[in-house]
Order: C-alpha cells, then structure tokens, then sequence
C-alpha cells in the first residue's frame, strides 16, 4: 500500500512514517523541508508546503494510486484570544483547517484510484477545549466538522474518514508554541501583560511538564497504521489515558467543573491580575 503523510518532519507524523515504511508500506512523507524528513528505503520524502496549493498540484499529479492520506501536519498557536494577534489566528486555521482541505481534495483521486481511506490526526483539544489555547481549539474543533462531513459524503463510495485523537505525546511543537507565544508577549501591550502574563508563564511551565511525561509517538503511529490498514475501522480513535479521561470528564461532569478542573491541572492563576 502507497501512503501519503503530512508534517513528518518530527513527532507523531515522523513516527507514522517510519512505521509505516516498517511494516512494509510505501510511503510518500511530507516535510517542508525533505532533510527534515525520516529516511527508509520505504520512504520518499518530499517538500511541500500544505498551505501552497501549487505544490500540492504539482505532487498529486502523477502520484498514482494511493491506498491512505494521513492529514497530520499542523501548528499550535496559543495566547488569550482577547489579546491573539489575528494573524497568527489567520494562519493556525489556515494550516489546521484549510490546508487539510486542500491536501483532501488534491489526493482525492488517487485515494478513489486506489480504494484508499483518509486518516486525520485530531487532537484531545478538538473535542475538550482548554484555557489560552482557544484558537487551536478552534481550528481542531473544526477538523472534526471537517472529517464528519467527508466521513458522511464519501460513503456511498465506500471511501473511510478515520479521526485520531491523540492525547500528549512527544512532540517539538511544544517548545515552538513557547516560542512563538514568547515572541508575541514582546509586543504584547503593557495591559495585555498585567492581565495574562502569570498566565502564560503557567502555560510555559504545563508545557515542559506534560513534554517531560509525554507518551511514545509510536502509539499513535500503531492506531494510525490499524485505521489504515482495518476491513472495517472505526470512525474514531482515542489514543492516550490522558485524552480519554479528559473526554470522560467533559461528557459527565457540569461545565463549569471542567473548567475549574482544567484551570488547577494547567497551574492558571485563580485571581485576576490586571
């Protein structure tokens, strides 16, 4: 089986491919750039840019049958959305949602040559969002409409839509997020700061924490190959402990509980400071 995976340049994409490849699929692996991809003799890297809808032309065309899409490359960006720069909101549903559109729609036919399935990697934060991170909530949110309504209009040719909802696994996009949310406080208006600035040093600090407990990426790579490769998958997967008690707590306890609860295990401030 042919496989085409997005963002494979770390993380749980990288982990799908080399799985992948492993177990003997060939697999085209997207990356921005192709030294950033993994390397197997299974494996073609490729350099594409998932919001350039040329690039994804050019690579569709010719590429032939292919039996999966695995929609995973994506960004995180976090803040307060009272004060999110709206360009940064601009390109995270670009890249999450957007993009996972064009990338669906480009590989289309191959996917009908080849009898194939998609596979979107979701998140727990599509489906349970948390405080500061509201516009990656939003583009996962939106995923999930994405991926239901796919799931629903490519039935008749019997054409599977498969979500996986990892919960934390090890990932670089962590440390990006605190980059980028560091660069954002450096113009961050002095009112800006007082009101959220402890909030988003307990951020920084939840992040380190959950990356230094974070799970094997090969875990998720394991229920993306299932998706793939199943007679009959499943239109969903929680991956992860963690994802599956935060879907818990959503689905039986009030919302203002969820919210107290999240707030306390991310170490927010109870009181305002600005």
């Amino acid at each position: 089986m042919r496989v085409l995976v997005t963002g494979t340049s770390s993380g749980i994409g990288r982990a799908i491919a080399v799985r992948l490849a492993e177990r003997g699929h060939d697999v085209v692996a997207g990356a921005r750039r192709v030294a950033d991809a993994p390397t197997h003799p299974r494996i073609r890297p490729v350099a594409v840019d998932v919001t350039d809808s040329g690039q994804l032309a050019s690579l569709a065309d010719g590429i032939g049958p292919l039996g999966g899409v695995v929609n995973n490359a994506g960004i995180t960006v976090a803040g307060p959305l009272e004060h999110q720069r709206l360009d940064r909101l601009r390109e995270q549903l670009e890249v999450n949602v957007v993009a996972v559109v064009a990338v669906t729609q480009a590989f289309l036919p191959a996917i009908r040559a080849g009898h194939g399935r998609l596979v979107m990697i979701g998140s727990t934060s599509g489906l349970v969002t948390t405080p500061l991170l509201g516009a990656y909530s939003a583009s996962k949110f939106a995923v999930e409409a994405v991926a239901d309504a796919l799931r629903q209009e490519l039935a008749p040719w019997d054409l599977p839509v498969v979500m996986v909802n990892p919960g934390s696994f090890t990932s670089q996009n962590r440390s990006k997020t605190t980059a980028m949310v560091e660069a954002d406080r450096a113009v961050m208006s002095a009112s800006a700061e007082r009101r959220y600035g402890q909030a988003l040093d307990a951020l920084a600090r939840f992040n380190r924490s959950v990356e230094a407990r974070a799970g094997d990426p090969e875990r998720v790579a394991a229920v993306v190959e299932r998706a793939l490769t199943a007679r009959r998958p499943r239109p969903r997967y929680i991956v992860g402990a963690d994802a599956r008690t935060l879907v818990t707590m959503k689905q039986l306890l009030p919302a203002k509980v969820v919210d107290a609860v999240l707030s306390r295990i991310m170490g927010l401030p109870r009181q305002a400071t600005g």
